[in-house]
């Protein structure tokens, strides 16, 4: 799945590797902005720690929690079996072949909020993120999810990556594609997708992965989910690095896992601003205090801390080695800095490129 500043790449180098050895020594592993899941699904899988899940969005805790939440592999048909929709996950879905010109998205943006026996996914996000067709099939498997179990955990994060997967939109949900001359072809190429046999795909990548021990998740802001962190924790910061709130770029994911909004409007079919979850770390004006908040707090709990952060400054004014500056006085800091590349996925503005090389921090610290 495709996010922003996601860590899958450097897992697989000295990030992976230090992680590895430090979650072994630790009593639980801790995640405090847990994203896509990735770096949390990376040391459940590989080590026997405990691991702890936190972010602010609905929809990451379904993402971590399909391997997280269970220590056991589940057969991809017995997910498929245990989900509730009237179609064939292998049968072709009608009409996904079919194109569409800029008239026709017209009319299905104009005809989805009233699409009679449609969902919430058709009425909010059909003709703009999704064809008609695949908001049917959407809601659908939404109505039809797993009522509890490993199935459920399975489920549930397919259902957002399906829907991640099927986006009309440059791998975020802030905007869907628009239907000009020029991508006019993502559209088509988006809509074309089948939505059950992209599901069954995502169960069957999902399905053999799972913790080595049952870990959690938890639906939180980083500074509040600290009153559960010890001293035997290795707690994992990644913060945002974007002075633009998550929230505006995975609302329709968020819509998705949460069981829709109360309204959507605009171009981006965004619900209001005071439904967003809005984190302290994507404010500009406040960032600074809330990271030396976070390091505060957490030395106070006397906790191992890996801290990973673009080198150059980013958006939001933070920069790793501000954050050392913050951190020398109450911690020991080993520095290690490796390349990478970050996506803002079709971001623009000042430090929101669509990809960039850059040096990107791993910060080990130990209380002095």
């Amino acid at each position: 799945m495709k996010y922003m500043g996601s860590k899958a790449a450097l897992l697989r180098g000295e990030l992976g590797r230090r992680l590895l050895a430090q979650a072994n020594r630790s009593e639980r592993f801790v995640d405090l902005f847990a994203g896509s899941g990735s770096v949390a699904h990376y040391v459940a899988e590989n080590t026997d720690t405990k691991v702890l899940a936190v972010d602010l969005q609905r929809y990451s805790a379904h993402l971590s929690g399909a391997i997280l939440l269970r220590d056991a592999s589940i057969e991809r048909d017995t997910v498929l079996r245990a989900w509730k929709v009237e179609a064939d996950f292998d049968a072709p879905l009608f009409n996904a072949q079919s194109s569409v010109d800029a008239a026709g998205v017209s009319d299905a943006r104009r005809v989805a909020p009233s699409e009679a026996g449609g969902g919430f996914i058709t009425r909010q996000y059909g003709g703009h993120y999704y064809s008609i067709e695949q908001a049917r099939a959407l809601d659908s498997l939404y109505e039809g999810l797993p009522e509890g179990g490993p199935e459920r955990f399975v489920a549930e994060a397919a259902l957002i990556r399906t829907a991640s997967a099927c986006a009309a939109a440059p791998g975020h949900t802030a905007q869907p594609f628009q239907p000009t001359a020029k991508l006019l072809p993502y559209i088509n190429a988006a809509w074309r997708r089948d939505a059950f046999a992209e599901c069954a795909r995502q169960v069957e990548q999902l399905s053999t992965r799972y913790a080595q021990v049952i870990g959690q998740v938890r639906v939180a802001d980083a500074l509040v989910a600290l009153d559960d962190i010890g001293p035997g924790d290795l707690v994992f910061c990644d913060p945002p690095y974007s002075d633009v709130q998550y929230s505006r770029f995975y609302h329709v994911l968020e819509g998705i896992a949460s069981g829709g909004w109360d309204s959507v409007s605009g171009s981006g079919r965004s619900p209001a601003i005071d439904q967003r979850a809005s984190s302290d770390f994507s404010l500009k004006r406040v960032a600074l205090q809330a990271m030396s908040t976070l390091l505060c707090n957490l030395r106070e709990k006397g906790c191992q801390v890996i801290v990973t952060f673009p080198a150059a400054e980013a958006s939001n004014g933070l920069s790793a080695q501000k954050i050392v500056e913050m951190a020398r006085s109450r911690w020991t800091v080993t520095e290690l800095y490796v390349d990478s590349r970050h996506s803002t996925l079709g971001g623009s503005g000042a430090g929101r490129g669509g990809r960039r090389n850059l040096q990107e921090a791993v910060l080990v610290m130990a209380p002095k």
